[in-house]
């Protein structure tokens, strides 16, 4: 789940369509290094009363900072942190 994504995806419509519906499956992104060396990030959609997205939440880290149980941790924060703002604008 922590491997790097190909550089690929940020140039083409087709790779990216391939880690949306994983993302989507898991309901959390993660990048490792992708946006910054030596940084990691987790994020959650945050969805309106129509169930369509309308922000973002994430929690950016050191890469090292954490192992894969600390990862799965801050990915389970912050996709109970994005339920909640969910859920006070509306979402089921």
């Amino acid at each position: 789940m922590w491997n790097k994504i190909p550089a690929a995806v940020a140039a083409g419509h087709s790779e990216l369509r391939t880690v949306l519906p994983e993302a989507r499956a898991r309901g959390f992104a993660v990048e490792d290094g992708e946006v910054t060396t030596g940084f990691a990030s987790v994020a959650a959609a945050v969805v309106d009363h129509t169930g369509r997205p309308v922000a973002g939440l994430a929690v950016t880290f050191r890469s090292e900072a954490y192992d894969e149980a600390g990862r799965a941790w801050l990915a389970e924060q912050a996709t109970r942190a994005a339920r909640e703002v969910s859920r006070r604008l509306g979402a089921r």
